[in-house]
């Protein structure tokens, strides 16, 4: 059994709104606009203990989770400005997370910082305990709520993306549909388990520390019936779900191309692992709010969901 926080780690606020802190209420609760007087509060093997491998000694230093100090170093920079009272004027965006019938908005904070020793402007990504720092040239649009993600495919020239309308569904796949939004949303009301589930699927040695490659999303999503293992709509949207794509583009062309897609989506619909897990991942929660798909070297099969399965796939470029 995983290790328990001492302090409560419930995004849950108003009964209804999730919000992108540690916790809702509480000494963890902090925030760019209310900042911890203390590092203490940084240092996850502390606060967070439940995130991290059976193996690891609670009593480390593990600032924000990291197991190297120095590369958390512009995350104190970052806190650092923000306890001078510069929190409001860096942020950029800030949203919480709301769960609908047919819709699920994931909680969200952005705030502009400059990279000392890049000297480059950008964003950083804040979501219950994870970090992601982007440039400006990369994520241009997070001021506006949106962000490019890229995944690079190799040589492989086709790439399976599902798209559908909710309000299209059948009876049947709206029901997988709830309850499909209803896990994401408890993934998402602490922030213990939902960093957990967010790297759930990574297997590194930077995230060795940490509860990783335990697929634990899987668990809980077939505890809430949905049947992920056959064929169908419920195996489709998660396997959608767990598709990993970059929020840098260097990963998408360079790294994972040359042949790669460019998916247009906004802040609100993604979730994030943090900054020493690589790779800037993040992944995409509601398919149908994917806004554009630009593939490059390759086409996209756009699988079209109706109101009676199997999809029918569209061949696009």
């Amino acid at each position: 059994m995983a290790a328990r926080s001492r302090f409560s780690t419930s995004t849950v606020i108003d009964s209804e709104y999730l919000v992108p802190w540690l916790s809702a209420e509480g000494p963890v609760a902090y925030s760019p606009t209310k900042p911890p007087a203390r590092d203490y509060f940084f240092q996850y093997t502390w606060i967070l203990p439940g995130i991290f491998n059976r193996q690891v000694n609670l009593r480390e230093h593990r600032y924000f989770g990291s197991p190297l100090k120095d590369s958390a170093r512009f995350l104190f920079d970052f806190w650092a400005n923000a306890r001078r009272g510069d929190g409001p004027a860096l942020q950029r965006y800030c949203q919480f997370g709301f769960l609908s019938d047919n819709e699920l908005r994931t909680p969200m904070a952005a705030y502009h910082h400059v990279r000392d020793y890049r000297d480059t402007p950008g964003s950083l990504l804040i979501q219950h305990g994870s970090y992601q720092w982007v440039s400006l040239e990369d994520q241009p649009s997070i001021p506006a709520g949106e962000v490019s993600l890229y995944r690079g495919i190799g040589q492989a020239t086709r790439f399976r993306c599902l798209r559908f309308r909710p309000e299209e569904l059948s009876p049947a796949n709206r029901e997988i549909w709830r309850k499909y939004l209803r896990v994401q949303a408890d993934m998402l009301s602490d922030s213990i388990l939902s960093f957990n589930t967010i790297h759930d699927r990574v297997k590194r040695c930077e995230t060795a520390g940490l509860r990783d490659g335990t697929w634990v999303g899987d668990e809980l999503a077939t505890q809430a019936g949905l049947d992920i293992q056959s064929p169908g709509f419920a195996m489709d949207l998660w396997h959608a779900a767990q598709q990993s794509y970059s929020l840098e583009r260097v990963m998408g062309v360079v790294k994972f191309g040359p042949y790669h897609l460019v998916v247009k989506t906004p802040l609100s619909n993604i979730r994030i692992t943090t900054f020493f897990a690589g790779e800037s991942e993040a992944k995409i929660v509601d398919p149908s709010r994917i806004s554009e798909v630009q593939a490059v070297g390759c086409e996209v099969d756009f699988a079209l969901q109706r109101n009676n399965y199997p999809m029918t796939p569209y061949t696009s470029c």
